[in-house]
């Protein structure tokens, strides 16, 4: 139950790192580098969830940060 309520703190941490790489967004947006990591870590997440689903909710986390991320 403390991990799925633990994802909920991807979504701040996806708008704090947002705000302090501000200055650097023109970086990493000049090549599709987070389009391509989402779909990445989308397939390993949803391939790995029947396996291990420690490593899933890990890379849900993940995929949540960078969405937000990548978003603002």
């Amino acid at each position: 139950m403390i991990e799925y309520l633990l994802l909920l703190f991807a979504i701040p941490l996806g708008l704090i790192l947002a705000k302090v790489t501000k200055d650097e967004k023109k970086i990493y947006t000049d090549v599709p580098y987070f389009p391509v990591l989402l779909w990445i870590l989308a397939f390993i997440t949803i391939s790995s969830y029947a396996f291990d689903r420690q490593l899933a909710l890990t890379l849900t986390f993940i995929f949540i940060t960078t969405f937000v991320w990548n978003k603002y």
